[in-house]
């Protein structure tokens, strides 16, 4: 009977301590290396979420330029008042490139009043209002005025382009070009 006791003991300890090995290596192993590689992803994620969370400040920084951009027009739009000053700009610039205005002509109707309707007018809100400009010059100075009237994109932009040789004015080109210019009308 002590024999019996022995080897039911050994017995029962082999099993057992095939059960935990089975169970430490087979079970929980596969549980612990998924476990494992989700720490990874946690740890993966959480290096990204650190870098972006360091980046913050800076894109905090840019949202509020965009916002101080796009939300107060006033500082690049002209008002009212401003707008000569926009048509004086145009002709002093084609007055630097010694180009020979033969019309500069502002239309006072503002070409978005069926937009507003539709939109309900904000209280801040752009009119835009179209310039026809006619001169004389060559290639180059054309060239030249139409580079630094695109370097006026927030008040003005360029809308049609013509461009025609004059042979009874020694060669020189004709342009007709028509441009949209825009004011800020605050609180309207």
């Amino acid at each position: 009977m002590n024999k019996n006791l022995f080897f039911g003991t050994i017995i029962t300890l082999f099993l057992a301590t095939a059960g935990w090995t089975y169970y430490t290596f087979g079970v929980a192993g596969k549980e612990i290396s998924t476990l494992e590689s989700e720490l990874e992803e946690i740890n993966s994620r959480f290096n990204e979420l650190a870098m972006v969370s360091e980046s913050y400040d800076d894109f905090k920084l840019r949202f509020a330029e965009k916002v101080a951009e796009f939300d107060t027009l006033q500082n690049i739009i002209p008002d009212n008042q401003g707008y000569s000053e926009v048509l004086e700009e145009i002709r002093q610039t084609a007055e630097k490139h010694k180009l020979q205005i033969i019309s500069l002509a502002p239309s006072l109707n503002d070409t978005y009043p069926a937009l507003y309707a539709e939109m309900k007018i904000p209280k801040n809100h752009l009119e835009c209002y179209p310039v026809q400009i006619k001169f004389y010059g060559d290639y180059l100075t054309i060239g030249s005025f139409l580079d630094d009237i695109i370097e006026l994109k927030y008040q003005v932009n360029i809308a049609n382009l013509k461009i025609e040789t004059e042979m009874e004015h020694g060669g020189m080109l004709t342009c007709e070009l028509n441009l949209y210019t825009y004011i800020f009308i605050a609180g309207a």
